[in-house]
């Protein structure tokens, strides 16, 4: 045991003296004191968040994405709609008996969504028009109701407010990244 003492002792002693004895230098080359810029390493995107939760979020992106088809062309019957229309009480005429065929048409489909498939839906809905569904409740039926509907989806965990950030949100990426690969092909 003294022996095996004695001999780290001496090697400790003699690596102290070759990192004192280290050249800055190399062939001739003089290095200077200089940092390198920081190099970030991350983990693949897919393992660091769990594999069956990323495959229920694919399958509630593609099973939610037709629905923004409809509400694209809807909307844009809408708008086309109403630009030839210029008193204000034409307007919120046809944008009730428009909620209420919408209601008719769409109530058992959107019934049938889960709390998350309605989340997914409303960001989706931001990602393609940029703007999220509160604003666009209050574009064409008002403050009151954009209220009333926001209330009922606060009730079961949704926001109508919900904003869709690649940079900042986790699932957001997550949902860029499956419309990218399997949606948008």
């Amino acid at each position: 045991m003294k022996k095996l003492i004695q001999y780290t002792f001496i090697i400790w002693f003699l690596n102290t003296f070759l990192v004192f004895c280290q050249s800055d230098s190399l062939n001739g080359y003089e290095f200077s004191n200089s940092l390198l810029d920081e190099v970030v390493l991350e983990a693949e995107l897919k393992t660091t968040y769990n594999k069956k939760e990323y495959f229920l979020l694919k399958r509630r992106v593609i099973k939610v994405y037709p629905y923004l088809d409809s509400i694209k062309n809807i909307m844009r019957l809408a708008e086309t709609d109403l630009q030839g229309v210029s008193k204000k009480r034409h307007v919120r005429r046809y944008t009730r008996k428009l909620q209420k065929k919408l209601m008719n048409q769409f109530r058992s489909d959107v019934m049938s969504l889960s709390r998350k498939e309605g989340v997914v839906l409303s960001k989706l809905v931001y990602r393609e028009f940029n703007m999220d569904v509160y604003q666009i409740i209050t574009n064409y039926r008002g403050g009151f109701h954009a209220f009333w509907w926001q209330q009922l989806s606060k009730l079961y965990d949704g926001n109508l407010k919900s904003t869709f950030n690649v940079k900042e949100n986790k699932e957001d990426m997550l949902i860029e990244l499956i419309l990218q690969e399997h949606v948008l092909k």
